[in-house]
C-alpha cells in the first residue's frame, strides 16, 4: 500500500479528514495530500484522527495538480453517471490487481457534499464506484476512504500469499501523471491554433484522445510520438 496516495479534493470539514487519516493509517497508506484552499488546524486532525496524523505524512497543496506530483496513475471514486468520452469505469473488485505492477497511484476523494468536480474528473485515468445502495448512495468521507482501501489491501494481502492468475495489470512504463497531462494541455493548444476540429472544440477532441490513449495503455515513448505529430503538422500548417 505503500505506492497508494490518498488526495482528499476540497474538504471542508476537519471531522471528516480526520477519520479519513485514521483509515490511511489502518490499511497502511504512508501519504495522504489535501488539495484545496482550506486549512486545518494541526491538533485538531491529530484529535478527529485519533492519532493517525502520527503515522500518515500528511500535505497540503493549493489544487488538485499539484497534489498530483510525483504520482504516475489517478484513480477518482464517483458514482455519479458520466459521459461516454469520460474516464473508463472499474469494479473495486479486483482493483488491487489493475493496479499491480505500475508506479505510485493517487486515489481522489471529492468534497463532502459536491463530490468531485469535472475538472477534477478529467484529470482521472480511470473511476471506480463502491457498491452502495441506489437508495442512498452517497458515502461519509471517512467511510469511503476506508472502505476502498479496504478493498485494496484485501487483493495486496491475497497476491502476497497467492500467485495472480488472470490478472489485468498496468503498464508500468506510464509515465509521471503531470507529465502526461502536460502533453495533452500541448495538443489542445495545438488543435486550437489550427481550428481542428472543425465545429468542435479542441478540448472535446483531446479529452476523447486522452480516453484512447488511455485504454491503449500508451508509454510515455508513445505519448510523445503522438504529441511529436501534432507539432509537426502545425509547423507545416504556417
Amino acid at each position: 500500500m505503500d505506492s497508494v496516495v490518498v488526495v482528499l479534493c476540497s474538504p471542508s470539514d476537519v471531522r471528516n479528514v480526520g477519520p479519513a487519516i485514521r483509515a490511511a493509517a489502518n490499511f497502511g497508506v504512508e501519504t495522504l495530500r489535501i488539495a484545496g484552499p482550506q486549512r486545518f488546524d494541526a491538533s485538531a486532525l491529530r484529535e478527529f484522527s485519533a492519532g493517525a496524523l502520527e503515522h500518515v505524512r500528511v500535505t497540503v497543496h493549493d489544487d488538485v495538480r499539484a497534489a498530483l506530483e510525483g504520482v504516475e496513475r489517478v484513480l477518482g471514486t464517483s458514482r455519479r453517471p458520466h459521459d461516454a468520452a469520460g474516464a473508463p469505469q472499474w469494479s473495486s473488485v479486483g482493483l488491487s490487481a489493475r493496479l499491480a505492477g505500475g508506479g505510485p497511484c493517487a486515489v481522489l476523494f471529492g468534497n463532502e457534499r459536491a463530490g468531485l468536480s469535472v475538472e477534477e474528473l478529467d484529470l482521472c485515468d480511470a473511476l471506480v464506484a463502491l457498491p452502495t445502495s441506489a437508495r442512498f448512495p452517497s458515502m461519509n468521507l471517512g467511510h469511503a476512504v476506508a472502505c476502498l482501501l479496504y478493498e485494496l489491501n484485501r487483493g495486496v494481502m491475497a497476491s502476497a500469499t497467492a500467485p495472480a492468475a488472470g490478472a489485468d495489470p498496468l503498464d508500468a512504463e506510464v509515465g509521471a501523471a503531470a507529465d502526461r497531462l502536460a502533453l495533452y494541455a500541448e495538443m489542445e493548444r495545438l488543435c486550437d491554433a489550427a481550428g481542428y476540429p472543425p465545429g468542435r472544440t479542441a478540448a472535446g477532441f483531446v479529452r476523447k484522445l486522452k480516453r484512447l490513449l488511455g485504454r491503449a495503455r500508451a508509454n510515455p515513448a508513445e505519448l510523445a510520438m503522438v504529441a511529436g505529430v501534432f507539432r509537426e503538422l502545425a509547423r507545416r500548417a504556417r
